[in-house]
């Protein structure tokens, strides 16, 4: 919704949020599971789009009002 108004927040908020989900991600797959990337399509696909996401996010909160 934050994001549909066009506020910054809302931007911040799913950096906040996909960062949070990779951190968790990849503890459970090394600290838990102890496995590689290698092994693991889904958290290199979730790594991937993590990385979309904070590398646009910058670009995209310019164009945003408060």
């Amino acid at each position: 919704m934050l994001l549909i108004r066009g506020q910054r927040r809302g931007v911040d908020l799913v950096c906040a949020i996909m960062a949070t989900d990779l951190v968790a991600n990849w503890y459970a797959v090394h600290g838990i599971q102890q496995s590689n990337l290698a092994a693991q399509p889904g958290l290199r696909r979730l790594t991937v789009f993590a990385a979309l996401v904070l590398g646009t996010a910058p670009f995209i909160r310019q164009h945003l009002t408060k």
